[in-house]
């Protein structure tokens, strides 16, 4: 009966959603029992039988006064117990306490009767605890025939014993495990004692998921490229076509457009899994034209070696999330891709083909080049001592929507790159040397090459010592670091580019030599680079306190009449709930500070999930911008959120996220708005509710994910 009564709660409960997060409930007591828990007997032949008084009765015992009896599959204990040892049978009357290895009951009356391997049971007025699943409930009456169970006027809920908040009721619920089938009458939900819904007549499936209506989303909105105010209610049906395949179609009402059909289906295959999903609005009540969404992903594992990776993202127009889906609105672009990749672990051969063509949305007018496709073959070869040898052939087609300002063609990379480490723990050394040739085929134009070397070494030394910070035994680590790159000079300025940009001036790019990304530019380089770094690490528990980092390059041959590089440091520092990051690039010619993508300075003070605070400052040369990341608890259940990213070039806030949580032991509502510009002055708002039954759903399971995207250090999960 225990077995079945816990897969019938789970199923109906996995039914609507997965119940997660049951562990964090404020304030609220989750080690309360029934009843203390009491110690099965190891014994499996015998019962263990106390009572104040017995008496031998035909075929039988009748046990009176703290009457128990012990076994290892069950405890009973009631004010009178009558046990009948020729059918196995024991009857128990008044203040009745029964465990199992997973479930407490308490009632009035019980019959427990041994046939064969199963127990059949009946229980009257019972209150039942599932101390795994924090379940609990009563009902008028439970009977199991070891395959069949049926309950009559059955409640439960997963607030804590005691703590009816929230509960599910039905007249009549039945339980076949033979058949896999439970069927209950008459279900209603109750919040605080009033019904918030009923269903007449439910059917799931005890093992594995089963189909049903999950819980409605409702968004409200207010669209600045039409200036629409607006909600939004999705409505999702959830059909579990197999083990291995099921589908969610969802009817998408947006007030102020139309009736949005979406749907998402998923399939396990033998090695891999595919994902469709597509939405459709027929005929936009404003546009008056279809607007659609399509999705799809296909991961397969052809052989152990081998795997396909397939991608397929489309929308109708650019302005979909913001119009009609109302999600995802920061997003810029939609890249479909196809990857085939080999790797060889034996061989050390890796090769891939890799195709990509890209989609603006949103107000993302600056598209980058396409592989249409990229082929890429590495041969790795290990020797003796960290000696290391890696040969690559890169083979790569570009496009470009706009042929007219911009070239097109392939471009062919080989390479070989020579390395070793040696390492002791007082040094290490990595000498590198790498040879390339770049081949360019153009559309319309003549061929192109360049064929180019880098040498270089990287050298670090190792030092220690035992200090005290912040009344903390640590362990300083002190580290010199020295490395030359050389690269000869070549003129590239007929080359195009295609993947290449000038890299950030960080530290660790400034011992790698190289100041641009991609292979379309590599710049000469004759530079010796000093850094040092130091960490304090606490002695007992090897946490890290405090990091600093600072590191320059000597030019010999001098880059814009400078011998010298930007000086780039670095700091991080962790005590107790306090944490300080800062990068920064500074300028010894003009005693600057300069704007850099690299210049970020990060302040948090965290308490918990629920009480913390976070500053950021970026200047990336043209736009500085600072953050504001903050949620307090104003009470013990009820906390307010918020997340400002404002440019202070122009005064604006870029997105605001401001919102309130109310959490209690079984329930909890949230409301969020969601602010974002758009162009100039207009902004986009969003209002998300979302209202949580604890361990059984919440109305709008994607808002805790956008929250934690917006709001960093926020634990977006209620329940």
């Amino acid at each position: 009966m225990r077995r079945n009564l816990t897969l019938f709660t789970i199923i109906l409960l996995s039914g609507i959603v997965s119940a997660q997060g049951l562990d964090y409930i404020i304030g609220c007591d989750k080690s309360s029992l029934l009843f203390p828990k009491q110690i099965l007997s190891k014994d499996t032949e015998n019962l263990d039988i106390t009572a104040d008084q017995s008496e031998v009765t035909d075929g039988g015992y009748l046990l009176t006064g703290n009457a128990s009896i012990n076994s290892a599959e069950y405890y009973l204990a009631a004010d009178k117990i009558n046990l009948q040892k020729s059918t196995r049978t024991s009857k128990a009357n008044n203040n009745i306490k029964f465990q199992s290895n997973n479930i407490m009951l308490m009632g009035n009356k019980a019959v427990v009767k041994k046939k064969g391997s199963e127990i059949h049971t009946l229980f009257e007025q019972v209150k039942f605890h599932y101390s795994g699943n924090k379940i609990n409930g009563h009902a008028q009456k439970i009977v199991s025939d070891g395959n069949k169970q049926t309950f009559d006027s059955v409640s439960y809920t997963l607030c804590p014993v005691g703590n009816n908040d929230w509960v599910i009721k039905a007249s009549k619920m039945m339980l076949n495990s033979k058949a896999n089938k439970g069927v209950a009458e008459n279900v209603t939900v109750e919040l605080m004692g009033i019904p918030i819904f009923y269903y007449p007549y439910y059917e799931w499936k005890l093992k594995g998921r089963s189909s049903g209506f999950l819980v409605p989303t409702l968004t409200t909105f207010n669209n600045s490229s039409d200036d629409k105010n607006g909600y939004q209610i999705r409505i999702p049906y959830y059909f579990n076509i197999g083990l291995d395949r099921d589908l969610l179609l969802t009817l998408n009402h947006v007030s102020t457009r139309g009736e949005v059909i979406e749907g998402k289906y998923r399939q396990l295959l033998n090695n891999g899994r595919i994902k469709i999903e597509g939405h459709y609005l027929d005929q936009d009540e404003i546009s008056k034209k279809s607007r659609w969404y399509v999705d799809s992903k296909l991961d397969l594992s052809l052989n152990n070696r081998t795997k396909l990776n397939v991608i397929n993202k489309r929308v109708s127009d650019k302005q979909y999330f913001k119009e009609i889906s109302h999600n995802d609105t920061d997003k810029t672009s939609l890249t479909s891709s196809i990857n085939l990749f080999y790797k060889n672990k034996e061989r050390n051969v890796d090769i891939s083909m890799f195709a990509e063509s890209e989609q603006l949305v949103g107000n993302n007018d600056d598209e980058e080049y396409t592989r249409t496709p990229e082929i890429y073959i590495n041969k790795k070869v290990e020797g003796l001592n960290g000696r290391e040898v890696n040969f690559s052939v890169t083979n790569t087609r570009f496009k470009h929507k706009d042929k007219g300002s911009n070239e097109t063609g392939v471009r062919t990379h080989a390479q070989a790159i020579f390395t070793r480490n040696i390492k002791t723990n007082a040094y290490l050394l990595q000498p590198k040397l790498e040879i390339s040739k770049t081949k360019y085929t153009m559309d319309d134009k003549m061929e192109l090459d360049r064929s180019i070397y880098s040498l270089g070494i990287d050298s670090k030394l190792f030092f220690e010592r035992d200090t005290n910070l912040f009344n903390k035994d640590l362990t300083q680590t002190l580290i010199p670091r020295l490395s030359y790159n050389y690269t000869p000079y070549k003129n590239q300025s007929t080359l195009p580019i295609f993947d290449s940009e000038k890299i950030n001036n960080t530290y660790e790019n400034l011992f790698s030599g190289k100041k641009y990304t991609g292979l379309d530019r590599i710049s000469k380089t004759n530079d010796i680079t000093f850094g040092l770094e130091s960490d304090f690490i606490d002695q007992k528990t090897g946490e890290t306190y405090l990091t600093l980092k600072i590191a320059q390059a000597y030019y010999i041959d001098k880059k814009d009449d400078k011998n010298y590089s930007n000086i780039i440091t670095g700091a991080d520092l962790t005590i107790s709930k306090f944490t300080f990051n800062n990068l920064l690039e500074y300028d010894t010619q003009i005693n600057e500070v300069l704007g850099s993508q690299n210049d970020m300075a990060t302040i948090r003070l965290v308490y918990g999930s629920r009480k913390f605070i976070t500053l950021t400052h970026s200047d990336d040369g043209e736009q500085k911008s600072a953050g504001l990341y903050t949620a307090y608890p104003i009470t013990q259940k009820v906390h307010v959120f918020s997340g400002i990213s404002r440019s202070l070039s122009d005064s604006i806030n870029r997105k605001e996220t401001i919102g309130a949580a109310y959490e209690s032991c079984c329930w909890a509502i949230r409301i969020a708005q969601l602010k974002e510009i758009t162009d100039e002055n207009k902004f986009d708002n969003i209002m998300k509710f979302e209202f949580i039954l604890k361990g059984l759903a919440s109305s709008n399971s994607s808002l805790s994910m956008q929250l934690e995207k917006d709001i960093p250090n926020y634990l977006g999960n209620l329940g």
